[in-house]
């Protein structure tokens, strides 16, 4: 199977969420503002459209808090969630209910935060890193640039909106690269549900399924290939993810910003 084939078989991911082919042009319309794709070994563009132009990644942000938390942290680390971590989340934002002084280990708010996009779980890991949110997006900043993004800028671990906040598809991606060289991140975006315990705080199980529809088996936008993924949505970001596929020995990384419904939704 050449390049380009292979290629075009990947982009079914892209059509099941913001696309509708139209194969008379063999081009893809794509109902994104930015999108890119790109093998993720080498990096290589394959696809891509504005993929420089700097929009809201609202929670793909996510990937990068998960980054900089794997780097830092051992899995078994007990962070205590403190108010600050909790307050001045906008109300319809995901949340795990999590309490003032409840204690989580890391890879417990890694997650929550990643499979439910709990905001306060971004929070939480954020001062326990850094000491405070403000200190940890100076770390997000630092590790984006470290890594090879060029036009992002991060003032929170969670996305929420702020006119100061802001990335690309191409900068998501190579977050996204570096990401899935941990094989705890990727155990991580690949599972369909995670419950946390019952503890003082919450007398009953919390389960939380993933967010990302194309790795739930009967869901209408399951994608066999898909191995994992970030979705993302704020009212001025709208429908943005940053996702995995592998299909025999290729590995490619799809990012989509920005999305608008397509002509079927």
């Amino acid at each position: 199977m050449n390049k380009i084939v292979k290629v075009l078989i990947i982009l079914i991911l892209i059509y099941t969420i913001f696309a509708n082919y139209s194969f008379a042009a063999n081009e893809p319309t794509i109902y994104s503002e930015a999108a890119v794709l790109i093998e993720a070994e080498s990096g290589t563009v394959l696809y891509q459209k504005n993929l420089d132009e700097k929009l809201a990644p609202a929670s793909t942000t996510k990937i990068l808090t998960a980054l900089i938390a794997l780097e830092n942290c051992s899995l078994d680390e007990i962070a205590i969630a403190n108010s600050s971590a909790l307050n001045n989340i906008p109300s319809n934002y995901a949340i795990a209910d999590i309490h003032v002084g409840e204690q989580l280990t890391v890879e417990q708010l890694l997650n929550v935060m990643l499979i439910h996009s709990a905001n306060e779980a971004a929070n939480v890991i954020a001062e326990h890193v850094a000491g405070s949110q403000e200190e940890f997006a100076k770390k997000m900043n630092e590790k984006a640039k470290e890594i090879g993004c060029k036009n992002s800028n991060f003032v929170n671990a969670n996305g929420v909106e702020n006119s100061n906040h802001y990335s690309t598809a191409y900068d998501l991606a190579i977050i996204m690269k570096e990401c899935m060289k941990n094989d705890k991140f990727r155990s991580i975006i690949s599972t369909e549900k995670y419950t946390l315990p019952s503890n003082e705080f919450n007398e009953e199980e919390r389960t939380f399924q993933n967010n990302n529809s194309l790795i739930i088996k009967g869901d209408k936008y399951y994608y066999e290939y898909c191995i994992g993924g970030k979705t993302g949505y704020t009212k001025e970001a709208k429908n943005c993810l940053v996702s995995v596929s592998k299909k025999n020995d290729m590995e490619l990384i799809c990012v989509v910003l920005k999305g608008e419904n397509t002509e079927n939704r």
